[in-house]
């Protein structure tokens, strides 16, 4: 028969002593604090894999800076996501990826993609010279490292207002004057 674990309370986390090895104090459900011998205290989350039914083990944070409440919400999470058939693991790897993809795709970057695209098709140099000044004259200052993820249709159009307002040649070159088109 399987030992029931009663739930920690931050009363035991605290009073828990230095050991000369590492111990863990087990809250249920998979998740326990390790007392390392350097004294410092992590949430650990032990779980089976949804598809490989292979061990796996995610740490949620510290103690204190991950209170006891927390870990418990973490905890609850993962094993939400398990029974979803998703592995908590490779989930937060996707979150934490989206997140750095948010950050690193700006405008600005994803512009001179679209330019590096562009200057190997057939136009004139002259022609992609003055797309990109106007793009760094008019544009990037803006929304320049906005992410593209955050931009809306809002945005181009307040940026861009004023230069087709003014007539300037800026929204006349084909690229621009569609986007303001569709935009508008």
């Amino acid at each position: 028969m399987a030992k029931k674990t009663l739930p920690l309370t931050d009363t035991q986390i605290k009073a828990a002593k230095l050991r000369d090895k590492d111990y863990s104090l087990f809250d249920g459900g998979g998740m326990y604090l390790l007392i390392k011998a350097n004294n410092s205290k992590i949430w650990r989350f032990k779980y089976m894999r949804p598809y490989t039914q292979k061990g796996a083990l995610i740490s949620f944070g510290s103690y204190p800076e991950v209170s006891l409440q927390q870990a418990r919400k973490q905890r609850d999470e993962a094993r939400e996501l398990i029974k979803q058939g998703i592995d908590p693991q490779e989930h937060k790897a996707e979150l934490e990826q989206c997140k750095q993809d948010e950050i690193t795709s700006t405008f600005k970057k994803v512009a001179s993609d679209w330019f590096k695209v562009k200057s190997s098709k057939e136009l004139t140099e002259i022609t992609l010279k003055s797309i990109w000044n106007s793009l760094e004259l008019h544009i990037f200052p803006y929304i320049g490292n906005s992410s593209i993820f955050k931009l809306k249709a809002k945005d181009f159009i307040k940026v861009m207002e004023p230069l087709r307002a003014s007539g300037s040649k800026f929204c006349n070159l084909n690229p621009f004057r569609n986007i303001y088109t569709v935009l508008r």
